[in-house]
């Protein structure tokens, strides 16, 4: 019988066990070691005792929410006809039901429509009441509009006017007037969550992009993609405390420009985004778009620009959507004083989002941010080193935050989950950071048995392969990314882990690209957590590779075993191929069980995404973007997008997945099929905000059957695909029931996804 912390169960079956007659327990066994089938029975009893007397114990705590048993939320919920939703997992469910009276007491405001839509789905919102956008004749009864000049208080009635939301705060558009198209930031919002603009009625259905401006209409926005920050310090928010911090990515020059650098560390244009911050409660105003998690535009930036950049106040760095650091970690400022020709001081923007007229003006400033492309020029102001030298990508660093689905791959956040136990971390454990060659000499002296953690997200461009591995951990510190960036070459470089007979390797919070992981020898595991090896990217078929600003190619980071693996695992990773070949002997490596979850799987051009010749693969909620080959196949809740061919089909099941024309499977159950290389996706570009997600129109390139969804057809009703533990279509439905409880009668929700 196992015991508990509490020995109730003890207690009670040995006092059960005594109240019987002697001739009985003598009889029951013959063993005096060796509970007999009374003293068995006698022991279960005593274990169901313990149980009740645990749930009396605590039926005081189980009268509150917030300290009751997880199976009494439901019955609490009945008690005050809260409409539990299947988008909340047990603490979600605890935290509506805790805040049931809040949400009535507040019932048919925006405020509530807006928090109640970022506590059911995780996702931030704004909510447009349509009708306030429908152009009108004005009557008696409106509030006046008139030109503040014309009264007694211009600046006053200006912004009286603001506050009861009669004119636009950025176009000062009148209610229900003429658009004014003067001021360009304002201007660019039109048919979106922020216009200002007025329009006649639309009397269409209310969906996508249609049916909007009617009077029972209530646009409800969605930001559903995650900003990730990308080079703030573990302790972001921070106090100085010392010189260095560990603050910044290493930013990538520009072959062609000198002056300019990408923010991106592997060298690719992609848009920045804004750090999503916004107050709910007594303090809530309806966000401004640079509080929302969205991709900062050349006219957000130059508008909000003290919003977005990086805050320094005393010892204490706010970092919001970006910043430019010097070496020491001192964050360069936004705003200097400069002396203009007679004498008089006045306060310039060392950081500018205006790129008119540069060329003549870069003497006056610092660095010119590009958002769009996520790059940045250097001007004449930009600081020095302490050798005089012109600052460049080795001795400034930059932080931003970029746009993504979920955590999955290498980012900036907590890997952990609740309930699941960490990887290993083997002593001796070493810490290192400071980018540049500096793990060349930790991993010399890793294995056999060790931990190595990167402390920062700086680029290290240099590695020494591992051999004789018998317990090694190679990792990033949580809530870090870290880069790990190879020479790209032809061939390409290869970092080569060597294990013995039993061994173990661990790799966690990796972003390794330009060059190749080879795994030789002999594994009895290894693991592979949220990780990022580089899938590369083509400019033009068959195999003509983009090219990084500095001029080398986005070749994909391939997974290579030569040795033999008994347990390869794979969670939620971004990777290249992964592929067997014949060793340095002549010997065929091979894989005898690979397991991925949560996961996405890219190859290039003609190459195969997983290209096995025998072993298992079991494949749980991933995305496997190109063609496959593999010995035998388990597959649950995945989108193969192009050709799998499956040697034993006679074992195992592909069921709630979507598999592409002309494959050769196991047998399907609750499966669709679809096209190979169906356009399923926003983006298949590694890098971009919308990577691996799912159209809202997905479901248009199902070939077969009729009716069948993407969108919702996981086991559970979420969508297909490596996105499915997000559970996008439940929370949307979640949602929707919600509303019909909260939302002011006769109105009607649109639902709108910004992204």
């Amino acid at each position: 019988m196992a015991l508990d912390g509490d020995r109730y169960a003890v207690y009670y079956a040995d006092k059960l066990w005594n109240l019987l007659p002697a001739i009985y327990r003598t009889e029951d066994s013959e063993n005096f070691d060796r509970a007999g089938p009374l003293r068995e029975m006698v022991d279960r009893i005593g274990m169901q005792a313990a149980i009740l007397h645990r749930n009396i114990d605590r039926l005081w705590e189980d009268q509150s929410i917030e300290t009751c048993d997880d199976w009494v939320i439901a019955y609490m919920a009945d008690l005050l006809a809260t409409n539990l939703v299947a988008s909340l997992d047990s603490r979600g469910q605890r935290l509506d039901v805790a805040k049931t009276v809040y949400y009535r007491r507040r019932k048919g405001t925006v405020a509530i429509l807006e928090e109640i839509a970022a506590d059911i789905t995780g996702w931030n919102a704004r909510v447009v009441e349509f009708f306030r956008r429908l152009s009108r004749t004005r009557h008696n009864l409106d509030p006046a509009i008139g030109l503040p000049s014309e009264t007694s208080d211009p600046a006053g009635n200006r912004t009286l006017q603001r506050a009861q939301g009669l004119v636009g705060a950025l176009t000062q558009t009148p209610m229900g007037g003429w658009a004014d198209l003067r001021q360009v930031y304002g201007a660019t919002k039109t048919h979106s969550a922020f216009d200002e603009f007025f329009y006649t009625a639309d009397v269409r259905r209310g969906k996508g992009q249609v049916g909007w401006h009617n009077i029972p209409r209530l646009g409800v926005f969605l930001w559903r993609l995650v900003s990730f920050s990308a080079g703030e310090p573990i302790d972001s928010p921070l106090t100085r405390t010392a010189p260095n911090r560990g603050i910044g990515v290493t930013p990538v020059r520009d072959r062609d420009c000198p002056d300019r650098y990408t923010f991106d560390p592997t060298g690719r244009e992609i848009p920045l985004f804004a750090a999503a911050f916004r107050p709910f409660g007594d303090r809530w105003i309806s966000p401004a778009e640079w509080q929302l998690p969205t991709a900062i535009s050349k006219p957000l930036l130059e508008q909000e620009l003290e919003h977005l950049y990086a805050i320094e106040q005393g010892n204490r760095i706010d970092f919001n959507s970006l910043g430019i650091f010097d070496t020491a970690g001192n964050l360069i400022p936004l705003k200097y004083v400069l002396i203009d020709p007679e004498g008089k001081p006045i306060k310039v923007r060392q950081i500018t989002a205006d790129p008119r007229d540069w060329a003549t003006r870069k003497a006056d400033f610092a660095f010119l941010i590009d958002p769009e492309k996520g790059t940045v020029f250097r001007g004449n102001k930009a600081p020095v080193d302490e050798n005089n030298t012109s600052i460049d990508a080795s001795n400034f660093f930059v932080t931003y935050r970029y746009g993504f689905s979920s955590t999955i791959g290498a980012g900036a956040f907590d890997r952990r989950i609740l309930r699941q136990p960490n990887l290993p971390t083997p002593s001796p454990q070493t810490a290192i950071g400071g980018g540049g060659t500096a793990l060349i000499a930790p991993l010399t002296t890793l294995a056999p048995v060790g931990t190595l953690t990167i402390q920062d997200s700086l680029t290290y461009t240099q590695v020494s392969n591992l051999s004789n591995i018998q317990h090694v951990t190679l990792r990033a510190e949580n809530n870090t990314r870290s880069l790990i960036r190879l020479p790209a070459s032809s061939p390409a470089v290869e970092w080569v882990f060597s294990g013995n007979k039993g061994s173990e390797l661990v790799l966690e919070g990796l972003f390794i690209s330009g060059g190749d992981l080879v795994l030789t020898g002999s594994f009895d595991r290894v693991t592979l957590r949220c990780c990022t090896l580089d899938p590369g990217e083509l400019k033009s078929a068959p195999n003509i590779y983009a090219q990084t600003v500095d001029g080398k190619d986005l070749i994909p980071c391939q997974f290579w075993v030569e040795g033999q693996i008994r347990q390869l695992t794979i969670e939620r990773c971004i990777l290249g191929s992964i592929r067997t070949r014949v060793d340095s002997e002549g010997k065929e490596g091979a894989i005898a069980n690979l397991t991925i979850a949560d996961s996405i799987v890219q190859s290039l051009g003609t190459e195969k995404a997983i290209a096995l010749n025998s072993g298992a693969v079991n494949l749980t909620r991933c995305t496997v973007l190109g063609s496959a080959t593999v010995h035998q196949l388990e597959a649950s809740e995945c989108i193969l997008n192009d050709v799998v061919v499956v040697e034993n089909y006679q074992q195992g099941c592909v069921r709630f997945s979507a598999w592409a024309t002309g494959s050769v499977l196991p047998r399907p159950y609750e499966s669709v099929e679809i096209a190979p290389k169906a356009p399923l996706f926003t983006s298949s570009r590694f890098g971009q905000p919308g990577y691996a997600q799912l159209q809202l129109g997905a479901d248009l390139a199902i070939v077969a059957p009729v009716g069948a969804t993407l969108i919702a057809g996981a086991k559970d009703g979420s969508e297909m695909g490596a996105f499915a533990r997000e559970k996008h279509s439940i929370k949307e439905r979640s949602l929707q029931i919600k509303y019909e409880e909260y939302m002011p009668l006769g109105l009607i929700p649109v639902i709108i996804y910004v992204t």
